[in-house]
């Protein structure tokens, strides 16, 4: 209803403003002006700003404290809607939330639940995006990856491509290899057939990976990793260029955050069944709600179990996954989340290595079929045993201060045997080989502790933050191996040769610990906003490598890094950007004289332009870039030092990359990228025999990269709710070794997705979806990568799904 006597507001606006310690947008009402819906065309500036606007424009009365939106930035708002949705637009990210008195007049208060009632407006808090809560559709606008604070993507001065959970479900993607195949300048390093690992690099380096902004264990021999379940993710976000400032040691590449599906207040209910390609059977779960009638307790219960055939010939893939979350929030200001998972894996990987002269090229003989395994199916196999557990803790002090501290330990066990070859005859038909087991185990302890501020100092707002990380990780690894007596026939095998005597190879113990001190600051004057970072690592490292521990060694490191971005955001959408960000990643080893390694070094120099059309659901980024990295080991130039390497390399990557997500409108999608790289090794000694690898490409990355995804959905007719998706995937060739005389092959991949609205067929179904998702559709034959002579792997073959998806 509208207030009784609306004459009385302006003065009783001017009352308040006057003599109480509180902010009033005021202006004088129009009858009823709560349904009425506005054309809203304002410019990014800070929420007090924003406020006053959309209180001019709407001629609703908004009452609130000053310092509650002090240091607080709304995004540009554009588009036809009522007042409460602008003020709710405006508010995303800051953690407050839109209440309206009996009389009208709209107030601010903080987040208390996922909705909160507005007498005859509610708003769903999961609606408005949150940068580590779910996002209906493709297209993300915000992120804590780039700057461990809710921001938006405009505001962030470096590359960040966001893959959404709808974009993970409407592809089909059964692994993060999958889901990251359509965003620009991220290739899978040693190919995409892989079911053991995902190992990817970004801008021609190698991503490290995190879960929930905590780093994952990696070891020198990249024996133990963790492999994450992509049914328990969110999202998936890959931070391009260095990230050293906020995250410590790193490649250049930058990292994948993952970012784990979180307790919900909101009911969630999914079951999913899934069936398809080499006997694949799945069945997943997902539930989440509150706990308790106060609004204090919360869960999330995510669960899968799958067994599968594989490509390959005696191939399998199996898995066991289970991730419980709770919340807990007592009180407005503190919420502590618990994350876990469990994970179990056992296969025989389709990641076969094959003779390039019976793959990548037809020798004598021919190619050898996609599915020729050339190990020993009665010994080979890969078990994985990985957990994580961890929290996230919250704690707002005022308007001004909040804290937060993340903790997580993750533990990962591998056992690897394989028998590999390692000569093939002069015939290429009979392939020698070497029974190999390998057993892993990496942990990591990771504690990040930072206070934000949301403050001005005259024009300039501030969003300040300071913190101190600790990372503690433990790397082992044993192998031994021994070899097969009779060789292998590759063209008509014959197994079950008995397995020989495994004489211990190697036995390798490192801990490493890191802490680091960081300060950022997101500076803004009007639509400039400047953000500076600056932090100060401590590296040591404790080495013991040999059979009886004899080799020890110890490091200690300290390095500095830093970043500077600055970027105008207009209000029509652009924000254009530079930046300058650095990474260093310690080195373990030593040069000839003993002396250690010093860490390798990462710089980039990106300038870009991000756009956020108006009115619209789309995000488009736009980047040029040079990637360099230093101090890189090549072999020592002395040929008395054969064996020996010192530290004068140096790699360089430059590169345009562009990346658009749109949903044009309600039943349409769109992705589209492309990403341009010229990757050059720029210094490097000659080795002992003549040869040197400057001037020469960097492995495993393509010159040209390019992809187009569409997804309609029918929205009358016969057909409504059916719809179609339709992909291609284009990478040029790329060197899959060093010295660049293995070239594989540009390849063109089409992917496709038939979904279907059961309840759209009849209200009894509702809540139940049907998709067939098809990847490498034609079947295409490629290989993926070459590591040597001996080392080919195809790529990814045709594989079909069909998921059923059921929701309440």
């Amino acid at each position: 209803m509208p207030p009784r006597h609306p004459f009385l507001l302006a003065p009783l606006c001017l009352a308040l403003a006057c003599c109480l310690p509180v902010g009033v947008a005021c202006a004088q009402p129009q009858a009823d002006s709560r349904q009425q819906t506005w054309t809203f065309d304002l410019p990014a500036a800070s929420l007090a700003t924003t406020l006053d606007q959309v209180a001019r424009q709407s001629g609703r009365t908004i009452v609130y404290a000053p310092e509650r939106v002090r240091g607080f930035f709304a995004p540009a708002i554009q588009g036809h809607m009522t007042a409460e949705q602008a003020i709710a637009g405006a508010l995303s990210g800051t953690g407050l939330v839109l209440q309206v008195t009996p009389g009208g007049i709209l107030t601010l208060d903080r987040q208390r639940t996922d909705q909160v009632n507005l007498g005859e407006v509610m708003i769903d808090a999961t609606a408005a995006e949150q940068a580590w809560g779910p996002v209906s559709g493709y297209v993300a606008t915000r992120s804590a990856t780039g700057t461990k604070s809710d921001s938006a993507l405009l505001e962030v001065p470096q590359t960040v491509n966001v893959v959404t959970r709808d974009q993970m479900q409407a592809q089909g993607a059964q692994n993060v290899t999958e889901a990251v195949r359509y965003t620009p300048g991220v290739v899978a390093s040693f190919g995409d057939s892989d079911s053991r690992n995902d190992v990817l690099q970004s801008r021609g380096f190698f991503l490290r990976y995190n879960l929930n902004g905590s780093r994952l264990p990696y070891g020198a021999y990249s024996a133990a990793m963790m492999r994450i379940e992509p049914y328990g993710l969110e999202r998936i976000e890959v931070l391009k260029g260095p990230a050293s400032v906020l995250y410590g040691q790193n490649t250049p590449g930058g990292l994948a955050n993952l970012v784990s599906k979180r307790p919900t207040f909101s009911p969630v209910h999914e079951i999913q069944l899934q069936a398809g390609s080499n006997d694949r059977t799945q069945g997943a779960f997902d539930f989440g709600d509150g706990l308790d009638d106060d609004g204090t307790l919360a869960y999330r219960l995510t669960g899968l179990l799958r067994d599968s055939q594989g490509e390959v010939d005696h191939g399998y893939d199996k898995r066991e996954f289970i991730a419980p979350a709770l919340t807990w929030q007592p009180s407005e200001d503190t919420r502590l989340t618990l994350l876990s998972h469990y994970q179990k894996d056992r296969s025989i990987s389709d990641y076969v290595a094959l003779p390039a002269d019976a793959s990548l090229h037809a020798g004598a003989n021919g190619r050898l079929p996609r599915n020729r395994y050339l190990g020993e199916p009665g010994f080979d196999g890969y078990e994985r045993e990985q957990f994580s557990l961890g929290y996230l803790l919250e704690h707002r002090l005022n308007d001004v201060w909040s804290l937060q501290q993340n903790l997580q330990v993750n533990r990962v066990q591998i056992d690897n045997s394989a028998s590999p070859g390692y000569l093939l005859s002069a015939d290429g038909r009979e392939l020698s080989r070497v029974a190999t087991r390998g057993e892993g185990q990496a942990r990591s302890v990771t504690v990040d502790t930072f206070a934000q501020a949301d403050f001005t100092t005259g024009r300039l707002g501030h969003r300040f933050l300071a913190g101190v990380d600790y990372l503690s990780l433990t790397d082992e690894y044993q192998f031994a191996s021994g070899l097969y007596t009779t060789p292998l026939d590759i063209y008509a095998p014959r197994y079950g040769q008995a397995v020989p005597e495994l004489i211990p190879r190697i036995d390798y113990h490192q801990q490493r610990e890191q802490t680091g001190l960081y300060l950022q600051d997101q500076i803004r004057l009007d639509n400039w906003l400047l953000t500076l970072g600056a932090r100060q690592d401590w590296v040591s490292t404790r080495t013991e490598s040999g059979l009886a521990g004899e080799n020890r060694s110890k490091q200690r490191e300290d390095k500095p890094t830093g970043r500077i971005g600055l970027a105008y955001l207009f209000d029509n959408g652009l924000a254009p950007y530079l930046s300058y960000s650095t990474s260093f990643e310690p080195l373990d080893g030593t040069d000839f004289s003993g002396r250690p390694f010093t860490p390798m070094t990462g710089e980039q120099y990106e300038v870009g332009v991000k756009y956020q059309p108006p009115g619209s659901n789309a995000f488009v980024t736009l980047s040029a870039f040079e990637l360099t990295q230093e101090n890189i080991t090549t072999p020592d130039p002395d040929p008395t030092h054969a064996g020996f390497n010192v530290q004068t390399g140096e790699a360089r990557v430059r590169g345009l990359e562009l990346d658009a997500k749109a949903s044009l409108h309600e039943r349409l999608d769109l992705l589209a990228s492309y990403a341009y790289m010229d990757s050059r090794v720029t210094k490097a000694n000659t080795a002992a025999d003549g040869s040197s690898l400057k001037g020469n490409e960097l492995v495993q990355v393509p010159a040209h990269q390019a992809s187009l995804w569409l997804d309609h959905t029918l929205g009358d007719g016969l057909l409504q709710g059916a719809g179609i998706g339709f992909g291609a995937r284009y990478m040029s060739k790329a060197y899959g070794d060093a010295a660049n005389t293995l070239e594989m092959p540009g390849r063109t991949l089409f992917d496709a997705s038939l979904h279907y609205d059961l309840g759209k067929a009849d209200g009894r179904l509702d809540g139940a979806d049907l998709r067939l998702s098809a990847n490498n559709l034609f079947d295409k034959r490629y290989v993926a990568f070459c590591q040597n002579a001996l080392q080919c792997y195809y790529g990814q073959r045709r594989t079909l799904l069909a998921t059923l998806t059921y929701r309440w």
